[in-house]
């Protein structure tokens, strides 16, 4: 008899843990559903074989959305990979510093010198050799969309600028062509 007391209320106790555990899976769906959209994205193909768009959340989602050809997108700023130099420590880390000289051979991006010092904490943070900088201003927001030359991988990931980084969002593949305030 007691043996089976204490089955029941080890029954119990499961599935109040169960329960628990539901409750606090659809509490934080809902909260995930509450993420407010901040961006917009025109993505292109890498080979620019194909243009697909995406609306990016606060919380680091990205979605398609639908073809917004009419709307107004900020065509990025693209900086040469060539200016990032590629060093090797005696541990053989990897760790990139940034031509200067070649760098300011780029108008766009030395005529504004906060393109300056994005490019150059990008390069100081980067432990991997840098396929592709592409860099947006957004009213007085500054965005760059970073992809690495590492393996496998075809992800980018679009970070915003004030002072410092801050990773937005993840895309899983092509490239940011366009952008715009959501």
């Amino acid at each position: 008899m007691e043996f089976i007391r204490s089955h029941k209320r080890l029954l119990a106790i499961f599935g109040l843990i169960v329960i628990l555990l539901l409750g606090t899976l659809l509490l934080l769906k809902h909260v995930d559903n509450s993420a407010s959209a901040i961006l917009e994205a025109r993505i292109t193909a890498d080979d620019d074989s194909g243009t697909s768009f995406a609306t990016i959340y606060d919380n680091g989602k990205v979605e398609k959305s639908r073809s917004s050809q009419n709307k107004k997108f900020v065509k990025p700023i693209e900086v040469d990979p060539q200016v990032f130099v590629e060093h090797t420590d005696k541990k053989n880390n990897i760790y990139l510093t940034v031509n200067e000289k070649a760098l300011r051979k780029n108008k766009q991006v030395s005529s504004d010198e906060n393109w300056v010092k994005l490019t150059k904490l990008v390069a100081k943070r980067s432990k991997h050799a840098i396929a592709m900088l592409s860099l947006f201003k957004l009213g007085d927001d500054y965005y760059a969309f970073l992809k690495y030359n590492a393996g496998l991988s075809d992800e980018g990931s679009l970070y915003q600028y004030k002072s410092n980084l801050t990773k937005v969002a993840t895309l899983d593949s092509g490239k940011i062509s366009g952008l715009k305030e959501k």
